[in-house]
């Protein structure tokens, strides 16, 4: 992907469920390395936005193109395309009959992407990333949620995506735990993926982020730095929203 080239290409998608319009007419560009923030009150689309990143969600108008797949065409081999898109979830989505090692080696194992031996030498490395190590053998119910959100991260990047997708990872996590998992995503902004991650967590947005995004009924209302948006918002619902949240 050139650097010059946007790695996500978002052009006038729309998004409804039933007769309730949840995304209306967004453009968006991603460059390849950038971190993209979301923020936005709850009910903005900006879930579901993300979630049409990787066609967890047809748009009904549109096109959407990530790293060089045009995710929005039904004739595109969406399994390939998500070989580039990695998924973080808001409750860590894990295999609970696996232990943590076969949960980050299933996928590249089963699509035949590596060998057994070759996995798990990866998924012991990523764990170490993490700062799991030692919990190879261990299953997801005898891990703290902090714990699983991190072994959901060294998943998604066993696949080695271009593209990062977090969508609220730390809204379900006890207030303790969450540091642990926004310090992994620090350390993976700095490695050079490009990430788009819908959060809560405005110091994470000030601190990482190159741009942010604030949603609002279905729309972009508002982007730019993160001083620019947190710190001299222009539009009036963004000053509201910020009020309540900073």
């Amino acid at each position: 992907m050139a650097e010059n080239k946007p790695i996500i290409h978002v052009e006038h998608i729309s998004k409804q469920f039933g007769v309730h319009t949840v995304l209306r007419d967004i453009s968006l560009d991603v460059m390849p390395g950038e971190v993209v923030v979301v923020i936005g009150p709850s009910g903005s689309g900006k879930s579901t936005f993300l979630r049409c990143l990787n066609q967890l969600e047809k748009v009904n108008s549109g096109r959407i193109r990530v790293n060089g797949f045009e995710i929005s065409d039904p004739n595109t081999d969406i399994n390939q395309a998500r070989r580039h898109i990695g998924m973080v979830f808001q409750h860590f989505n894990l295999f609970q009959n696996m232990t943590v090692l076969r949960n980050i080696t299933v996928t590249p194992v089963d699509l035949k992407i590596m060998g057994k031996e070759e996995a798990d030498e990866l998924a012991l490395r990523l764990l170490n990333r993490v700062g799991l190590g030692d919990r190879g053998n261990a299953y997801p119910d005898q891990l703290s949620g902090g714990q699983k959100q991190r072994v959901a991260i060294a998943r998604a990047l066993a696949m080695a995506p271009m593209v990062m997708l977090f969508d609220e990872p730390t809204s379900a996590l006890d207030p303790e735990m969450v540091n642990e998992v926004l310090e992994v995503m620090k350390e993976l902004s700095n490695s050079g993926i490009t990430m788009v991650v819908v959060t809560h967590e405005m110091g994470f947005a000030r601190e990482v982020a190159d741009r942010v995004i604030f949603m609002d009924d279905g729309i972009i209302l508002e982007q730019g730095t993160a001083e620019e948006v947190l710190d001299h918002p222009k539009s009036s619902r963004t000053r509201d929203f910020l009020g309540k949240v900073l």
